[in-house]
């Protein structure tokens, strides 16, 4: 829902700087894009706490994501590639076959 609000704030930036914009007579592509840069920098400043909430709810669903992963992962891993991984472990430099 935050991003839908951030979303209708930004046009709403966008639109209003564009009137103004076109009032003082200035062509309308001109206009447009004068709007694309004033929106740009006064959105930076004036949703900045909107758009790290929208930052902060991502990062928890990728890391969430990644723990799922982790854990399938590890679920997935069979008693026979623990066993060799004990062995393996067992045999490292310096082990029982090497002096």
């Amino acid at each position: 829902m935050i991003a839908v609000r951030y979303t209708m704030m930004r046009l709403l930036v966008f639109f209003g700087f564009f009137a103004v914009l076109l009032l003082v007579k200035i062509p309308w592509i001109y206009a447009a894009l004068g709007a694309a840069l004033l929106s740009m920098a006064a959105s930076f400043f004036l949703l900045a706490r909107d758009r790290e909430a929208i930052a902060a709810g991502l990062e928890r669903r990728v890391e969430g994501r990644v723990a799922r992963r982790n854990e399938r992962a590890d679920s997935e891993r069979t008693l026979e590639e623990e066993e060799d991984l004990e062995i393996d472990g067992a045999e490292a430099p310096g082990g029982p076959d090497r002096p």
